[in-house]
């Protein structure tokens, strides 16, 4: 049946589930509580809770050209006249999409850069192919605010979110770990840049400093290597994925949450380490999080520079902030709530609304 409120999240992404699957997933589902018919087009459709379309792999960008192509017709059969465009990956097949009728939406997670000395980032090709496709997009909705310098188009800031349920699940009083990171082990993620953290931690605290890592991913080894290296194996426990409906009684056991990325957006993993009233700490490189931290009223938390972990002020900072978390905890839950599914996706919603005839997207809750 050809629908006229149909919409299609297309999302390229391969063996990789992080903040950026999740978020989709979700707004996905709230589209489709709010009246729309909305799906995700994914290579892995069992990944996602959200309805799905499935696609081929589209690893190889050329196979990526061939298969949107496909799908293309597969849209237009369904009555599909909004397609979203997940992240970069997808952004710069905007141009396919809007010849073929589409109102056009692309939601950024990460930041157009050229790339830097770490190898992270775009040829110089690629990042101008990018700000060229951006002009064939409607509306640009960006997590982080980097990405309004980034591009020759109007983007919108939209954000990050927090889901309820991560604000009410029952809540565990005893404390664990002193410091935690749940991540993806990556080379983006700079893991072993925590290892060393804890490492100087120790060096200067007057009791041992504890920490978690949850994870997995290419980069396992070198965290174990890292660990090893600086004799912390009965200080860091490294634990695997753990399901979504078990992350709040992880975050509980921790007095102090990290983030030590070379690059992120605005990470999933900081609104619901606040949700669940724990402080934390970041990189200034981790996009939106620095700043939501420390210029975000009120401040809960620290903002460093990976050399910082060579200042003993800085390591004390730290340590003061493990030390008082729970003065922290009321205030980190009060901001995280600041950024409500319907404060975010609801505005992403209202965009979609206008696309397919509705009310303009700047009037939301």
């Amino acid at each position: 049946m050809v629908m006229n409120n149909s919409v299609c999240i297309f999302s390229p992404s391969q063996n990789i589930w992080g903040g950026g699957q999740i978020y989709i997933d979700n707004l996905c589902r709230y589209l489709n509580a709010g009246g729309f018919e909305a799906w995700i087009a994914t290579s892995e459709p069992g990944t996602f809770c959200a309805p799905t379309i499935a696609i081929p792999s589209v690893a190889g960008k050329l196979n990526r050209i061939f298969e949107t192509w496909r799908l293309v017709r597969k849209l237009k059969d369904r009555g599909i006249r909004v397609v979203l465009l997940n992240d970069l990956s997808s952004l710069w097949l905007a141009p396919i999409f809007r010849i073929y009728g589409f109102k056009v939406i692309s939601l950024l997670h990460l930041y157009l850069q050229k790339r830097n000395a770490a190898g992270l980032g775009h040829g110089a090709f690629a990042y101008h192919f990018l700000r060229f496709s951006s002009r064939f997009v409607q509306k640009i909705y960006s997590v982080n605010k980097e990405n309004q310098a980034s591009f020759p188009v109007e983007i919108e800031f939209i954000g990050n979110f927090i889901s309820p349920w991560f604000l009410k699940a029952p809540c565990i009083s005893e404390k664990h770990y002193d410091l935690g990171l749940i991540a993806r082990f990556s080379v983006e993620k700079n893991v072993p840049l925590f290892v060393e953290l804890i490492a100087k931690l120790n060096s200067v605290s007057e009791r041992p400093i504890t920490a978690l890592i949850v994870g997995k991913g290419e980069e396992e080894i070198s965290v174990r290597e890292a660990i090893e290296a600086h004799g912390l194996e009965s200080l860091i426990e490294l634990r695997p994925w753990v399901e979504r409906e078990n992350l709040p009684a992880i975050y509980d056991q921790l007095r102090c949450f990290a983030i030590t990325s070379h690059h992120e957006g605005f990470a999933t993993t900081l609104l619901e380490a606040h949700a669940r009233g724990v402080p934390a700490i970041t990189t200034h490189a981790a996009g939106f999080c620095a700043e939501f931290l420390t210029g975000v009223s009120p401040v809960t938390g620290l903002s460093f520079n990976p050399v910082d972990i060579h200042s003993e002020a800085f390591l004390r900072q730290v340590l003061v902030l493990i030390n008082s978390n729970r003065d922290y905890a009321e205030m980190c839950m009060d901001k995280a709530a600041q950024f409500s599914e319907a404060r975010v996706l609801g505005r992403i919603q209202a965009g979609v609304s206008f696309f397919l005839g509705g009310d303009d997207p700047g009037k939301v809750l």
